[in-house]
């Protein structure tokens, strides 16, 4: 049942490790956010750029300087497109949501040396986060991945 919920959603255009997405309408953009608080230094690392798909799902993406999405994150009443949000990632969440229990199982967590995902939820309320650990900037904490 969980595998069927990954693979059905709205339409993304996104994928981990690559260009931010785009949505077909302008994404709300938030501000740069930076690290200079920690490290003193006044140059954004990163940026968040969000977006509200037509289903009410919020996707952000964490975007590094050099233009390619090393975080993304969703909550909403449906799941995205995870096979394109996640791009070649995907295959490792269908093989790990393969190997498990099929019953009463509605989240779904794991962590490899070349990426980490999170995902859950049940019908209307939905949310995850996935990030490539050794594309996160320098200092960069993946406890702030709303």
């Amino acid at each position: 049942m969980l595998l069927l919920s990954l693979l059905q959603g709205t339409l993304a255009y996104a994928a981990l490790g690559s260009a931010p997405s785009n949505f077909g309408a302008a994404p709300v953009r938030q501000g740069g956010r930076s690290l200079a608080a920690v490290s003193g230094v006044g140059t954004a690392v990163y940026t968040v750029s969000q977006s509200t798909l037509d289903s009410g799902t919020v996707v952000r993406e964490y975007v590094n300087t050099d233009g390619t999405v090393f975080a993304v994150s969703w909550s909403g009443p449906a799941l995205p497109d995870l096979r394109t949000l996640l791009g070649d990632k995907f295959a490792v969440l269908t093989g790990a949501a393969a190997q498990r229990p099929k019953a009463g199982h509605s989240q779904l967590a794991l962590e490899r040396p070349d990426v980490v995902i999170v995902s859950g939820g049940h019908m209307r309320a939905y949310a995850g986060h996935a990030w490539i650990p050794d594309a996160l900037p320098a200092g960069f904490d993946t406890a702030v991945i709303e």
